[in-house]
């Protein structure tokens, strides 16, 4: 499972991360990283010189205004995002090590579509949402495993769940 991370902008976009590692076989950029080992401290390991970063792999536009705050689902197939707009979008992730993703068993290609899939946009917030977060349903809401519970400046807070296919606010506390 390669490691994902998703962040948040104010420019209401999320963009989705993939981390990389790359093995450096190439001889000359060894030497330079052991020259600069042996230069900067001791190193008594013989070390291959290797790169870890993060890049970018989707970016999920949708949202009006400033994104507030992200949610992953615990499996990774469901990525929530919420905002000033007053909204919250629930994605569906196709990423290899998540349900549904290329490497379950619909045999998903890569190329086939894209890898993330707006499945919902809940409006019923009359302020910013300022906190989202996944939590068990245990059979109380809906037909799904998970509920989305959301806060938001307006004093309020909504447990949404999903019904065929639908996510509706089920539950408001508050105001």
């Amino acid at each position: 499972v390669v490691p994902i991370l998703a962040t948040a902008s104010f420019d209401g976009k999320v963009l989705i991360w993939e981390y990389c590692h790359d093995d450096d076989d190439d001889e000359d950029d060894i030497m330079q990283e052991k020259h600069h080992h042996d230069n900067s401290s001791t190193n008594s390991n013989n070390e291959q010189s290797t790169s870890s970063y993060f890049e970018p792999i989707a970016q999920l536009e949708g949202h009006d205004n400033e994104i507030k705050d992200l949610a992953w689902n615990t499996t990774g197939s469901l990525l929530a995002s919420c905002g000033r707009d007053k909204t919250i979008w629930i994605w569906e992730c196709f990423l290899p090590g998540t349900i549904g993703g290329v490497d379950s068993n619909n045999n998903m290609n890569e190329d086939d579509g894209e890898a993330f899939e707006c499945l919902a946009v809940l409006q019923g917030h009359d302020g910013d949402v300022k906190s989202i977060a996944f939590g068990p349903s245990h059979n109380q809401w809906g037909e799904g495993e998970e509920i989305l519970v959301s806060a938001s400046y307006d004093n309020t807070i909504k447990v949404w769940a999903e019904e065929a296919g639908d996510w509706d606010c089920d539950m408001t506390l508050g105001e």
